[in-house]
């Protein structure tokens, strides 16, 4: 009893069982192998991670700009024919500078064709009357007694004509308002020749006496003469023997009046009458197959 009340502190009792109280040093060991085993599952987790992320940035990589910048492979494969480039590169021009300048063979001049501008052709009537002026007219006939009319008043208006008596042939051209054809001795009229000047020529058709006719009228000759140019003659009836005689006639002229006044079979001189340009026209005598002028005068 008195031995355990002296003991000191590091002094063991009865109670305290043997070996129930570890040493320092294992005490020590034991806590670092426990922090050990604690800190190992956390360096695992972590270097997992890591490779994990790792994975996702190689995978996102590949998806993402090796994938996009790799071309897809075409289906199908076609032909095209080459295109040329725009513009030359800069070898290709710098070789073509570098080629001589071969001189070029003169072309030939290549003749240049200019359309004549037409010139307007004059009338129909304008040739003609130039045509008239420069040739003669027939000695005796209306167009030559024009002729002098139109060379001392080339300006003016003139008509010159005659007429073909029965049994005396043909009278001397008269112009302007004088008379043709005779009076007081019942003489026929087969053919008249007229002509003009300064009017755009002028036309005519004869009424002649029809032996045959029922109806107590005179016929028209076929057709009118066509439209003869200032200064020439003009012809309608006829001057054959036998030919019917005329009961009237026709005529017209391309500008301006005509007018006559005529003296019938067994009576005086009518009064004057004027027609217009065509197609207008002016008649002269009687339709009466019966009955026929004598005589006319005409002017323009």
């Amino acid at each position: 009893m008195a031995a355990g009340a002296g003991g000191g502190p590091g002094a063991r009792t009865d109670e305290d069982p043997p070996g129930s109280r570890p040493k320092k040093p294992m005490l020590a060991a034991a806590a670092i192998a426990g922090a050990v085993l604690i800190s190992v599952p956390f360096l695992v987790a972590g270097q997992d991670d890591d490779r994990k992320a790792d994975k996702e940035q190689t995978r996102n990589a590949a998806g993402t700009v090796l994938d996009a910048a790799r071309p897809a492979a075409p289906e199908t494969y076609t032909s095209e024919t080459p295109k040329p480039s725009p513009t030359p590169s800069r070898k290709k021009r710098e070789e073509k500078k570098k080629e001589p300048v071969k001189p070029s063979a003169p072309q030939p001049l290549k003749p240049v064709v200019v359309t004549p501008t037409p010139t307007p052709s004059p009338s129909p009537s304008k040739q003609r009357q130039k045509k008239a002026a420069s040739t003669k007219a027939p000695a005796g006939t209306a167009a030559a007694a024009l002729e002098h009319l139109a060379k001392s008043d080339p300006q003016g208006r003139h008509i010159c004509y005659r007429a073909f008596v029965a049994g005396q042939g043909w009278q001397v051209p008269v112009c302007d308002g004088t008379m043709t054809g005779t009076t007081g001795q019942g003489k026929k009229i087969t053919a008249l020749n007229i002509s003009v000047w300064n009017v755009e020529g002028s036309s005519a058709n004869a009424l002649l006496h029809d032996a045959g006719a029922k109806s107590g009228n005179a016929k028209w000759a076929p057709s009118w003469t066509p439209v003869i140019a200032n200064g020439e003659n003009v012809y309608i009836g006829s001057s054959k023997a036998g030919a019917p005689f005329m009961t009237g006639f026709a005529m017209n002229v391309g500008k301006g009046n005509v007018c006559h006044t005529a003296k019938m079979r067994n009576g005086g001189w009518g009064p004057q009458y004027c027609k217009s340009s065509r197609p207008e026209y002016m008649f002269v005598g009687t339709t009466d197959n019966g009955n026929w002028f004598e005589a006319v005068k005409l002017t323009v």
